[in-house]
């Protein structure tokens, strides 16, 4: 009898293989545009609120030494049958019925057969003691399993998400949000709306002609890419939106982090600045708002998470220095664990207005941003910029909530 249950549940997992393997049919169109923006808002168009992004790719043209370029994106969508996808589910659903009735038929078959062997009157599978406790190792097991996890109506999202590396209590209050009785694919469109709406955009840094001298702060970790951010943005500001920018770097503990920047700062003839105290800081500041500077982006030493001193040294350098905006950068590469523990310690200690998603294009897959939306939910941190590679002024962009949910709902299910 054993041999004849696992027999029928090797076969059982081998046709669910093979039916997750049918694909529905998909109509697939790439879409060129200025930003991502306009890209989704023709393809929402031309294929309906349903479509995917299945790839992107940046066409840079014009400029000088790469400096001024502008950029052209192409976004590849695809979007798929509703009929042909209710079909396989509707099938695929017929047949997990007919194999669940007859595995739970061939483990009753087991437990009598076990039984009568060993003279044993064991009560029906699922049958419960007075004392509470089931009557069988097999029933403990499936009634402990119900109590865990409750129906979900949408149990395929949730994993999707959980997937994506969103913490289970936020998986669970998404889900709810959904109405109920929805096909796959109007949930699945409905769930993307609502990650969309979740995700928290700070406000872009709009500097005002002749108004206050506007000074941004980038804190983070040793080599999570600030110098570089810092680099990409003075390029942005100064050679795209013509403004006055300067920079002061205190990284003088990294060996040539300030000449990285001064390098930068020749290129692009911005002015860059040492200091390496408060004092020298202030002083720095002032000569600046002195010379008519719009813009000054400030470069902090890395700090490590585990270090509340060092942490607290750098809170201490903004006290009394005014209004000043700190970016909190954070790699995309971290665990959720890793991820947690250092947005949380500079949360507590520095207050950071907005984040800076870095080294994208290092991490395995979209899962970041699932990272991303428990780090806000918790802590409520908007995101400002995310960063792709190592190229100035090219890779760093503005983020877009309906791109970033896209993501995280093409998050493959392992």
């Amino acid at each position: 009898m054993p041999n004849m249950l696992f027999a029928s549940q090797r076969s059982a997992l081998a046709d669910a293989r093979q039916d997750r393997r049918v694909k529905p049919a998909m109509r697939v169109k790439s879409i060129t545009g200025t930003t991502i923006s306009q890209c989704l808002l023709q393809a929402k168009i031309e294929l309906g609120s349903d479509a995917v992004i299945l790839s992107k790719r940046t066409v840079r043209k014009g400029g000088f030494f790469g400096l001024g370029a502008k950029n052209m994106i192409e976004v590849t969508f695809g979007v798929t049958d509703d009929t042909a996808q209710s079909d396989a589910n509707a099938g695929y659903i017929q047949k997990l019925e007919t194999q669940i009735a007859t595995l739970s038929t061939s483990v009753q078959a087991l437990i009598d057969s076990s039984g009568k062997r060993k003279g044993n009157d064991y009560p029906p599978v699922g049958a419960v003691e007075p004392d509470g406790m089931t009557g069988d190792l097999v029933s403990r097991r499936g009634r402990g399993k119900a109590a865990e996890a409750p129906s979900d109506p949408y149990a395929g999202l949730s994993r999707q998400l959980l997937e994506a590396d969103i913490a289970a209590p936020l998986v669970r209050q998404l889900i709810s949000e959904i109405p109920p009785g929805l096909t796959t694919a109007t949930a699945t469109s409905e769930l993307r709306t609502l990650l969309s709406q979740k995700l928290l955009i700070a406000n872009r840094v709009e500097i005002q002609p002749g108004g206050k001298l506007r000074v941004l702060a980038f804190v983070g970790t040793t080599g999570v890419g600030k110098t570089t951010t810092i680099a990409k943005l003075a390029a942005q500001y100064s050679l795209v939106e013509r403004r006055k920018v300067g920079v002061i770097t205190m990284d003088t503990q990294r060996i040539a982090a300030a000449q990285q920047l001064q390098t930068y700062g020749d290129i692009l003839r911005v002015p860059v600045k040492i200091a390496h105290d408060k004092s020298e800081m202030v002083t720095q500041l002032s000569e600046f708002a002195r010379q008519g500077m719009e813009l000054v982006l400030l470069d902090t030493a890395g700090r490590s998470p585990n270090d509340m001193l060092p942490l607290s040294e750098t809170a201490d350098l903004f006290d009394g220095v005014g209004v000043v905006q700190k970016f909190l950068a954070v790699p995309a590469t971290l665990s959720p664990r890793d991820m947690d523990n250092v947005v949380g310690r500079f949360y507590n200690t520095l207050a950071p207005d907005a984040l800076i998603l870095t080294k994208l294009d290092e991490a395995t897959d979209s899962a970041c941003f699932g990272k991303l939306l428990t780090m806000q939910a918790k802590y409520g941190i908007p995101l400002a910029y995310v960063t792709t590679g190592q190229k100035v002024p090219d890779d760093i962009a503005f983020p877009d909530s309906h791109a970033i949910a896209a993501r995280i709902l093409s998050t493959a299910i392992l």
